[in-house]
């Protein structure tokens, strides 16, 4: 798998997108769900909770 197809497969995991059978399979392959994933959701919980205007900065530019 490349970076890019990593990349779109994690972007996919964290607004929770449907996936396709072939993604899911990468999903449980590389144990996505219960690893990187929650990571990442922890984070951004984190910095939403003690730096709003970071994570207020953050969202736009994901959002653009």
């Amino acid at each position: 798998m490349g970076s890019y197809a990593f990349y779109n497969l994690l972007e996919k995991c964290l607004i929770e997108a449907e996936l396709s059978p072939g993604d899911k399979a990468h999903v449980v392959s590389l144990d996505l769900e219960n690893t990187l994933t929650k990571e990442i959701k922890g984070l951004a919980m984190l910095l939403s909770r003690y730096k709003p205007a970071d994570w207020n900065k953050f969202l736009d530019v994901v959002i653009k």
